[in-house]
């Protein structure tokens, strides 16, 4: 396990190269986007909870630490950006992530959600400054959005995105098919342990069903890049 110190210090690293905005792009086909809506009210996972098990080790809003660790080992990094209020979130939170799908790639990738606060002012300054201007390099427009990302000799390449809601079956795919995490090898990390609490009525109502019922035609709106 990292020390404080050791995270400090990438945190300032990769701050000032994010800050910067020292990216370079190299975008790939993008997945088709599914469709994102605006309504209700979101509850976010506050604090890490520690499971039994091989389990994907999620990092929660601060970049840099994920960003060293993908860097480190040549792995590609998961994003994960979603909002609050937005309904579509909260039923990818429910219904998506916190299901035991996605531990089948434990070791395959880095994982990251990151939360996208929305302006309320002039003055507004948001919570995670880095984790906001890189949530603004990568054109986030619509939420949930789920981007893989490549990151080598501090070059962040955009690889593919999915925009909007999905299944579990269908992010599985989209993630478990992509060239970049079928290269991937190795053990997860060493604190892959770490992972989104499973929810006791995970999976108890179909989420395709939770989906269509939230989503009038008249109010889809998809974003593609």
């Amino acid at each position: 396990m990292r020390s404080n110190r050791s995270k400090q210090a990438a945190t300032r690293r990769w701050g000032r190269w994010i800050t910067a905005s020292a990216m370079i792009w190299a975008i790939s086909a993008i997945e088709t986007p599914t469709w994102a809506e605006d309504a209700g009210a979101l509850v976010l996972p506050k604090v890490a909870e520690g499971v039994a098990g091989q389990r994907i080790g999620w990092h929660f809003d601060e970049i840099a630490p994920a960003l060293e660790q993908a860097s480190s080992d040549g792995k590609p990094l998961v994003v994960v950006v979603v909002t609050e209020p937005c309904g579509w979130c909260r039923i990818a939170l429910t219904h998506v992530l916190r299901c035991n799908g996605l531990n089948s790639l434990a070791g395959r990738a880095h994982f990251i959600l990151l939360t996208h606060e929305r302006r309320t002012s002039a003055d507004f300054r948001p919570q995670h400054p880095e984790a906001a201007h890189f949530i603004d390099l990568l054109k986030i427009e619509g939420f949930p959005t789920v981007e893989i990302v490549s990151v080598k000799n501090k070059e962040i390449t955009p690889v593919a995105r999915v925009a909007g809601a999905a299944t579990e079956a269908r992010l599985l795919q989209f993630l478990a098919d992509n060239a970049a995490l079928k290269a991937a090898t190795g053990a997860a990390a060493a604190d892959a342990a770490v992972g989104l609490p499973k929810p006791a009525a995970c999976g108890a109502t179909p989420v395709d069903a939770a989906l269509a019922d939230s989503a009038p035609l008249h109010l889809q709106k998809g974003i593609a890049r």
